[in-house]
């Protein structure tokens, strides 16, 4: 078991945020995984339109609901799954 000082700051674990839209659901953010130790920096870095702000967006919560929902995977931050709070 890790202790607190041990445990990751950040971990993003198989994300999945999707929009419903007239067409059809949109799947903006697909799988996403990734951990963020203390005193590490992550650069995210991609093509227009691949996810990185609905990635940023879905991390704070920020994700207009709807027409965004999560489905599925967590974000934890210092263990805690961001995505479970209200």
């Amino acid at each position: 078991m890790q202790t607190d000082s041990q445990a990751p700051l950040l971990e993003i674990d198989s994300l999945r945020t999707y929009f419903d839209t007239l067409a059809g659901t949109v799947r903006s953010v697909d799988g996403v995984s990734y951990t963020v130790n203390a005193g590490q920096t992550l650069g995210v870095v991609g093509e227009s339109g691949c996810g990185k702000s609905v990635t940023a967006l879905s991390i704070m919560q920020l994700v207009p609901r709807p027409p965004g929902r999560f489905a599925g995977g967590a974000v934890r931050y210092r263990g805690v799954d961001l995505l479970q709070l209200s």
